[in-house]
């Protein structure tokens, strides 16, 4: 591995706790020595970490103006969004049009949707350090345009336009349960969900669509429709049962299982919670990786502070 790759995988395991290390190491790569399948994480790590976590979105912009200096022609269209976000968020108006323009242009959409997707992937760093009321107002602002004609049609924009959906619902989600009281944050919660999971559908394979479902069932769970949390824990458990004949996503099936469990006990279904749950556990004791059980068990608490009384 090359020192710049290993500063790159070293910036992404620490990114979380150690935000201010994991900028400096992101600031000592050399974006034209990094190989091109770095490229995406580094350029995703730029705005996360230095834009999202330390508000330095200038010096995410410049980072990423190098990065796309070194791809050149080749700049996929990750490249170009990242850019455009960081271009967007620093108040550099000239770059980010420009950065749209070429996303645009890469992706064979049209100017305007291109502009709706980079507004959307905007939103998925902004939300994060808002306050109930108005993540809420972003989120439902950023979600508005995806009901609009062009986005009813497959495009090159669907895939990465349900990444961010998804990230806004993951987040949303995972806000304090007394901020998840209010209507309109449930509404934006359960709509990003939905959002991802339609254009899931669209663009993705059969383990996409299991994974969108997941991501439903848990933004309703955190919403308290307990209906829908279990009618998507079910579908996904079918889609699982349909294409998953080798056991392959156990670790999905145990989670589905740990929602459907939740969503049952809430229904007041106790048998049958009681025999999801023992499913659940039996996938999740088999998982053979602490950060796995880790997140099962932080699951499971979760559902415990989601649950009334």
């Amino acid at each position: 591995m090359s020192t710049d790759a290993q500063r790159l995988a070293d910036a992404n395991a620490c990114h979380d706790n150690e935000p201010q290390r994991a900028a400096r190491l992101l600031s000592d790569i050399d974006a034209a020595a990094l190989a091109e399948a770095d490229r995406p994480l580094y350029a995703f790590l730029l705005n996360h970490v230095l834009g999202e976590k330390l508000g330095q979105w200038g010096a995410a912009q410049q980072r990423l103006s190098l990065l796309l200096a070194a791809a050149g022609a080749a700049a996929p269209l990750v490249l170009w969004r990242q850019a455009a976000v960081a271009a967007t968020l620093s108040g550099d108006s000239d770059a980010a049009c420009e950065a749209a323009a070429a996303l645009a242009r890469a992706a064979g959409a049209s100017l305007g949707q291109t502009q709706d997707l980079i507004r959307l992937a905007a939103a998925a760093f902004q939300v994060p350090a808002c306050d109930a009321a108005a993540a809420a107002a972003t989120t439902l602002q950023a979600l508005l345009p995806l009901q609009a004609p062009p986005w009813q049609t497959a495009s090159a924009l669907d895939t990465p336009a349900a990444a961010c959906c998804n990230n806004l619902a993951a987040h949303l989600s995972d806000r304090p349960t007394a901020q998840l009281q209010s209507p309109s944050l449930r509404e934006a919660t359960l709509r990003a969900a939905l959002c991802s999971q339609r254009l899931w559908q669209r663009a993705g394979n059969w383990v996409n669509h299991e994974r969108a479902c997941y991501g439903v069932a848990v933004a309703a769970g955190a919403a308290g429709d307990e209906q829908l949390q279990h009618e998507a824990a079910v579908e996904g458990l079918a889609l699982l049962d349909r294409h998953d004949t080798a056991g392959e996503e156990s670790v999905d099936r145990a989670f589905l299982e740990l929602e459907r469990a939740h969503a049952l006990q809430r229904l007041g279904r106790h048998v049958q919670a009681d025999a999801a749950r023992s499913r659940a556990d039996a996938l999740a004791a088999a998982f053979g990786d602490d950060a796995l059980t880790d997140w099962y068990r932080g699951r499971v608490e979760r559902h415990r502070q989601l649950t009334p009384g």
